[in-house]
């Protein structure tokens, strides 16, 4: 697991940074102009594509000036972002901006109540949110968390809002909303703070006669062997 430290003397320590790319971390807040106390610093929010693009130079500058691969970059980079924008609360003096709901963080959030470890009673009680979970695993399209319910859930991509999925780290503690669960036990998450909808997925999987629409009708036996009917 990946711990932050809060009350530390070094500043980074609150972060999703790796000690071993702490001066690549503070270069890269100089040159950007960020400060780990103020998301305001970082300008208006844009997609990770124009990320990429604006970042570029800096990777490159970056690199060469830390003889490493411009993919390092990216990846501290995008750690920044993420700690600055969703921190844990206790890095903030701002008790005004810290009951803001950041999206993702397990501030105000809770563990699953006992009551809903069943697939069925966490059904009937969609949608579940501000709800704490741990990464498991971090994959192409999205992630597997643990909420404490039977079976992990799945966290994908296109339900992180604002936030990279690089960012993310095996053992991360996050905050999530339970959005749905099919009767085979299968868990879709979205990240708390985003308010999705509930998802009703097994209206989403096709029926066998939607999936092979030609087997909901056998042929009669002519139609098998017309030569039969002369």
């Amino acid at each position: 697991a990946f711990i932050r430290v809060t009350s530390g003397e070094e500043p980074l320590d609150a972060t999703l940074v790796h000690p071993e790319s702490y001066d690549l971390a503070r270069f890269l807040l100089k040159k950007l102009k960020w400060k780990l106390d103020d998301p305001s610093s970082m300008g208006p929010p844009i997609t990770k594509e124009k990320q990429r693009e604006e970042w570029r130079e800096l990777a490159r500058l970056a690199s060469n000036e830390f003889q490493c691969p411009e993919d390092r970059i990216f990846t501290v980079i995008e750690h920044l972002l993420f700690s600055i924008n969703s921190p844990d609360p206790r890095l903030r003096g701002d008790t005004q901006r810290s009951s803001k709901i950041e999206i993702g963080s397990p501030s105000g959030c809770s563990s699953l109540p006992s009551k809903l470890l069943a697939i069925n009673d966490l059904k009937r009680a969609l949608p579940v949110r501000k709800i704490t979970a741990n990464v498991r695993n971090v994959v192409d399209f999205g992630a597997f968390v643990d909420f404490g319910g039977e079976t992990d859930g799945l966290l994908h991509r296109s339900k992180f809002g604002p936030i990279s999925l690089d960012s993310l780290l095996v053992g991360q503690e996050i905050g999530v909303d339970i959005l749905g669960v099919t009767s085979t036990g299968r868990i879709s998450i979205g990240l708390n703070g985003l308010d999705l909808p509930v998802e009703n997925m097994d209206a989403k999987r096709p029926s066998k006669s939607q999936q092979n629409p030609s087997s909901s009708k056998r042929p009669s036996k002519s139609q098998q062997n017309p030569s039969s009917s002369k």
